[in-house]
């Protein structure tokens, strides 16, 4: 998908109306829905263009439209590039020199697709509580960064200072707009550091300190006593 505006995609030939786009995200998601390591199998992505011949202030809203109605179906996408155009001479892009005309427009139009689809859309791809087995931490730090084999695999941020190389599994507790943070799994309460600990969700600063204080315990029944329901129990280890 370059533009969800028809009279753009007339205009510079493209293949793709936006009601064929939708279709073929609602396919991809029938056949691809399945989660394995703790993912989707199969999910599309969009790429629109920005500074294409016919582009007015109004396929930035057609934009956003399509992505509101791609969330309002409970659909789910991988990913949304949003690239500016490369015009050649001949094109009509080169010849109308759409390119920076609306880039006001434009910005904003990334700005919202970032807030306003990428987090909403990560949160639900990625739930509290999703195992990704199998990151390979890339970047040593506190956090510390990695990835599971694949496709477009989601960036992972561990709150951990983690070896390169390391490989483990791992459970989702927050978002970004790129990337998700996420704990070693199982997340072993009784020794994870605080600033660890504070990643459960509900939990925070001020009742991480809690905890630590009050390890070891001996339940989950123990730790709810304290910290309430968070989503990951399945995977807490006492």
């Amino acid at each position: 998908m370059e533009t969800a505006d028809p009279a753009v995609v007339a205009a510079n030939n493209l293949k793709a109306m936006p009601d064929d786009v939708f279709r073929a995200i609602e396919v991809v998601n029938d056949v691809g829905g399945k989660r394995t390591q703790g993912v989707p199998e199969l999910l599309p992505g969009l790429n629109f263009i920005v500074g294409l011949a016919g582009e007015t202030p109004a396929t930035f809203d057609l934009n956003e439209a399509f992505l509101k109605r791609v969330l309002d179906a409970g659909l789910l996408v991988r990913r949304v590039n949003i690239r500016q155009v490369m015009p050649f001479e001949g094109t009509k892009a080169y010849d109308e020199n759409t390119l920076g005309k609306h880039d006001a427009r434009f910005r904003s139009f990334k700005e919202w697709a970032r807030k306003e689809f990428d987090e909403p859309m990560l949160r639900r791809v990625f739930p509290v509580g999703t195992v990704l087995s199998e990151i390979v931490v890339e970047v040593p730090g506190k956090p510390s960064f990695g990835r599971q084999m694949g496709s477009y695999p989601i960036l992972v941020g561990i709150p951990l200072e983690l070896p390169a190389r390391t490989v483990l599994d791992a459970v989702v507790v927050d978002w970004g707009m790129r990337s998700v943070t996420a704990l070693p799994c199982p997340v072993e309460v009784n020794t994870l550091p605080v600033a660890a600990l504070r990643w459960i969700p509900g939990v925070g600063k001020k009742r991480a300190a809690t905890i630590a204080a009050r390890r070891p315990f001996g339940s989950l029944e123990e730790f709810r006593e304290i910290a309430g329901e968070t989503g990951i129990e399945k995977v807490m280890r006492f």
